[in-house]
């Protein structure tokens, strides 16, 4: 029994140890972000993704491109047609040569011309390429009529260069949207942004760039040093923007809050066994370099139309710049609880936020309309190719209350 004991005290104490290594290690810059974004466990790695028929895509429904950031990074991106266009246009597009990889010049492609001389045409811009169930939700989305889809690999993911960081992923995707605004020359009301998971975090934050190119909670403007050089983004916003609206699938209200409960896998703790020691858990999460404010940015985004209220409306009468927020009571990952968070900070003590499984909608002048639906499945990937996702692109872009 005296052995027994002390192999297990041993185990305990090593256990206990390498906890506390992994959790200094975590307070270096570097290590930190090597934990969150997981850049570097690619699970399309062994796949060759220019060639998107392996994923279940007709043949040249998907164009590899490449994209420049402001900064000088390459980000490799798709375009991917919709099934209707496609089916139109079969002949022409399966005669063309493709080079293997990204091409040289979207702008000459046949894709690119039925994008831009479509009036007609929908784009939704997905955060990202490069993990989990994201080729499924291309699927389902380039379903619905018009509708193509825009995706990159963040920097640091997949054939992107650099590395990853706050505002570098807001500066990605920044570049995305420019590119479609501005070489693609797609109209606002026809745009619009969805993320799932940390491209939540993305797209909210790219959402405020647009509406309020001057906010605080840029990285930047927040005092990072090293993220100082990447607000010149600003300078390609030449005026406030509002899109169709931003989809958000399984959210979290900012990291440091999201550490605390964040199992990886669903599985393992993170920062949960340090719940009886508070003052360990802020040393953690203060130390965070990339925080990642979402429930503050989206409160920033909500309020910064008050002011601006006729982007609110498109040349044709719609309602623009809505937030829908889907998120799976069965997500192991990130709870739901963080949506009700966001919700809170949103709309603010006072009013009612779903408590469990149901919808909250609110619509009022001179705001974006704001939807938070709490579901009972999809976990945290399948989720985002669930049909609540598909009914929100519809009302986004139909504006359907």
């Amino acid at each position: 029994m005296p052995n027994v004991l002390s192999k297990v005290a041993i185990t305990a104490a090593a256990t206990v140890a390498g906890y506390a290594l992994i959790l200094g290690a975590l307070m270096t810059p570097l290590l930190q972000r090597f934990a969150l974004y997981a850049n570097k466990f690619n699970t399309l790695f062994y796949h060759n993704i220019n060639s998107a028929e392996q994923f279940g895509f007709c043949k040249n429904q998907v164009t590899p491109l490449n994209i420049r950031t402001l900064d000088g990074e390459t980000l490799y991106a798709w375009h991917v047609l919709p099934v209707d266009v496609y089916t139109r246009n079969e002949q022409k597009l399966r005669l063309e040569d493709r080079p293997g990889a990204p091409v040289n010049d979207f702008a000459v492609t046949t894709p690119f011309k039925l994008l831009t001389k479509d009036p007609k045409a929908r784009v939704v811009i997905s955060c990202h390429l490069a993990q989990g169930w994201r080729t499924d939700t291309m699927h389902r989305l380039t379903t619905q009529p018009h509708t193509h889809v825009f995706t990159i690999d963040y920097r640091g993911y997949g054939h992107s260069s650099g590395s990853p960081t706050e505002a570098g992923l807001i500066t990605d995707g920044v570049a995305l949207l420019n590119y479609v605004l501005h070489i693609a020359n797609i109209p606002p009301e026809r745009i619009l942004l969805i993320g799932q998971s940390l491209g939540t975090a993305v797209a909210s934050a790219v959402a405020l760039e647009f509406a309020d190119p001057n906010n605080s909670l840029h990285p930047g403007r927040l005092g990072g040093a090293e993220e100082a050089s990447l607000l010149a983004n600003a300078d390609l916003i030449t005026q406030p923007t509002a899109f169709a609206g931003i989809i958000l699938v399984a959210p979290f209200s900012n990291l440091p809050s999201l550490m605390l409960t964040y199992r990886m896998g669903g599985l393992v703790p993170l920062l949960l066994p340090l719940r009886p020691f508070p003052w360990l858990s802020r040393l953690l999460t203060d130390n965070m370099v990339d925080k990642w404010p979402t429930a503050d940015r989206l409160r920033a985004y909500y309020d910064a139309f008050a002011s601006r209220t006729e982007l609110l409306t498109s040349a044709g009468g719609r309602r623009m710049g809505s937030v829908q927020i889907v998120h799976a009571i069965d997500d192991m990952d990130i709870t739901y609880r963080q949506t009700e968070t966001i919700c809170r900070r949103m709309l603010g003590e006072g009013e009612k936020c779903s408590d469990g499984e149901g919808l909250v909608e609110l619509r009022r002048d001179g705001r974006p309309d704001l939807r938070f639906e709490i579901v009972g499945h999809g976990g945290h990937n399948r989720i985002v190719t669930y049909s609540p996702v598909a009914a929100a692109v519809v009302r986004a872009f139909e504006d359907i209350s």
